[in-house]
């Protein structure tokens, strides 16, 4: 499983669950959650879980998204909750801005089928890097050490 780079003394908590309409196939998507500039969440349960990570719990329907994890978090964004953050950009699998782990795995969101994955999808960002909010992380990093490669690339 990844290790993710969590705020301090912090871990995530249970969040909140949204549903879609229901439809003949629904799908239960959990997605990680947190925004550091938010000083309290006033739908915590008590004061000690509020802006902390949390997992969210999305069941959504499977016809009205489309066959790709970034799909449903379109549907996510698009319908549900549009409070959702998360990077995209050309959903050919070719730019690794939609990078994130996936059902444990790293990998693309355009590119990975939520056919391929039995029960439950879990999504997290990526757990080598610093979160900035939601499934955002910080790129500074791998910009840095891009740049020292540049001429080879």
């Amino acid at each position: 499983m990844a290790e993710l780079n969590l705020p301090a003394n912090s871990k995530i908590v249970p969040g909140k669950n949204y549903r879609d309409t229901p439809a003949a196939e629904m799908r239960t998507i959990k997605v990680y959650r947190w925004d550091p500039d938010s000083n309290s969440d006033p739908n915590a349960a008590t004061k000690n879980t509020a802006n902390l990570p949390r997992l969210d719990t999305y069941e959504i329907d499977v016809a009205a998204s489309g066959p790709m994890v970034l799909d449903m978090l379109f549907h996510i964004k698009n319908k549900i909750d549009s409070t959702l953050t998360f990077r995209r950009s050309c959903r050919e699998g070719v730019c690794g801005s939609c990078a994130m782990n996936i059902d444990g795995v790293n990998t693309l969101a355009c590119t990975k089928s939520a056919a391929d994955i039995r029960g439950d999808i879990k999504i997290y960002p990526l757990p080598h890097m610093s979160v900035v909010k939601d499934l955002v992380v910080d790129m500074d990093n791998f910009y840095a050490q891009y740049a020292e490669v540049q001429p080879w690339l």
